[in-house]
């Protein structure tokens, strides 16, 4: 389902800019500004990427005092 959404007091440079990119692309400019918006829309936002890097940071930790306590378990025997 799409929606409609109005932009209000945006510079006519900024949308002369805007417009020579989706010409640029051959699109309308409509066209080209969702695609702005479903691609900003699809990126994590700075506290969500700081999660991310965080529980990366966290599964790597875990991964390799797994792999150490394997290489203990095998250096044992």
């Amino acid at each position: 389902m799409s929606v409609s959404l109005t932009i209000r007091d945006l510079p006519e440079a900024t949308r002369d800019m805007l417009r020579r990119r989706a010409e640029a692309r051959r699109q309308s400019l409509n066209s080209y500004i969702v695609d702005l918006l479903e691609r900003e829309a699809g990126l994590p936002t700075m506290s969500e990427w700081a999660d991310m890097v965080e529980t990366r940071a966290r599964l790597a930790g875990s991964s390799d005092a797994a792999v150490e306590a394997v290489r203990e378990l095998r250096d044992a025997v």
